[in-house]
This record gives structure tokens, sequence and C-alpha cells, in this order.
């Protein structure tokens, strides 16, 4: 009972916040040409928390010109909306891994869903590749499953080595906790996941990030890029043979 009237008080107090968040700050829009920007732009304008990261995994996605992106965890479909939309300007395959049945979610000829745990079907990911005809080493990898701690470890050790050299593997949720906050102050509520996602990422790199601040880092082979807002976002963007 504590935990259900906690939640409708949080409801609610998130509601008022975010009503005298709207009228107390106009708002800060990004303007351009490109269809598929305004599109992802305009599904941005609904709060969830994921939308202020939507224009960002657009442009990282981008700017890797991919030809195979991989996403774990399709949900209802924000991320797989904004990489379905860079895999068609890049001509790129995109295949998407959950649990749960997603088939409908996207349109693109060159998308792959597979309904399987992540873990297994790491395993057999290059026979499957080489059975569709698909490039086997990966140059987008986004990472938005569980939020565990050991499964998002797991998840590390399983599709790291799938990447290419110039691979960028990009997270969710680093930054997860009971209330957060979105880029124009609104405010959001999630859950604790006792730091599950950007601990994995520590003890991938046998370091300790202060996630509650953007930030930017190298480590051996990586460039890391990290935005606090909205339950956090991370990338890690590997410095190839000619990129160190």
């Amino acid at each position: 009972m504590f935990t259900t009237m906690l939640g409708y008080v949080l409801l609610g107090v998130q509601k008022l916040y975010n009503l005298f968040i709207s009228r107390a700050k106009p708002s800060a829009h990004q303007f351009s040409n490109m269809k598929e920007f305004q599109e992802i732009q305009e599904r941005a304008y609904r709060y969830t928390d994921f939308s202020d990261h939507l224009v960002t995994l657009f442009e990282e996605t981008l700017s890797a010109q991919p030809k195979l992106i991989v996403e774990l965890g399709t949900r209802g479909g924000d991320s797989t909306y904004v990489l379905e939309r860079a895999a068609r300007l890049c001509q790129a395959d995109f295949v998407s891994v959950d649990i749960e049945d997603c088939s409908k979610v996207a349109t693109y000829d060159r998308w792959y869903f597979v309904k399987s745990d992540d873990i297994e079907f790491a395993k057999r990911f290059s026979a499957w590749c080489r059975e569709k005809g698909l490039p086997e080493h990966i140059d987008v990898l986004f990472i938005d499953s569980s939020h565990f701690y050991e499964h998002t470890c797991q998840e590390i050790e399983a599709w790291f080595p799938h990447l290419s050299e110039k691979a960028k593997a990009v997270f969710h949720d680093t930054n997860l906790k009971r209330i957060y906050f979105r880029k124009d102050g609104s405010m959001g509520i999630a859950w604790n996941n006792r730091r599950g996602v950007i601990r994995a990422i520590e003890e991938y790199f046998s370091t300790v990030f202060q996630e509650k601040k953007d930030f930017r880092d190298t480590r051996p082979g990586w460039r890391i890029k990290h935005l606090a807002y909205c339950a956090g976002f991370t990338v890690l963007e590997k410095l190839g043979k000619n990129r160190e």
C-alpha cells in the first residue's frame, strides 16, 4: 500500500512540477530541413525517459555511417523508430532483439526482428548473419534491455566481440533512479536499478564514473561520452587503428 500511495504522490508531484516548468520555460527547438530529423524531433516532444536522447541517438548513428546496426531491447519502439530512419539513410542492415514480440514495430525492408534472449542469440549471431547474408561485425550497438547489472555485464561480454573496429556501443539508463530530470528541467518517474548499467560499464573499464554529471573520457581503445539527464545516455566509441 505504501509503495502504491507513494507512486500516486510522485505522479501527482510530477504532473504539477512539469506544468510549472512548461509555463516558466520556453521550449528549445532544433531545426533541420531533413525529413527524418523533423520526424524524430516531433516524437521527442512527447515526454518519456528517452525523449531527450532520440535526436542524439540519430546523430551518433549517422556519424558512424554503419553497415550493420543492432538493438538489444525494443519495448515501445522509440529507439527502433530512430535507428530505422538512420538505417534507411545509411542503407544499413538493422537487427532488433527482444524477448517480447515486437515484430510490427518497424517497416524497413532491411530490418530483422529476433524474438530471443539476447545473450543466447549472441552465441549464434555470426552464423545467423552468414545465413542472412549480413555483415558479421556491428557498427552501432544500442543496449536498452533489462538495465540490471548482471545482465548488462553479460551483454557486454557476449556482444562486444561482435563489434567492428569503428563501432559505437550506446547505452541508455546509465543514470537511472527513482526521480530523474530532463534537459528542460521537467521531471520523470522511473525506478532505482542500483546503478546497474553504469556499474557494468565501470567494471568493463576497471574504473569509477560520476554519472550524475555529463562527462567525456578516454580509455585504452575507447572514447566515452556521457549525458546525465533523462535517465542517462552513454556512448562508447571504439578508436580503431587509425583513430587513436
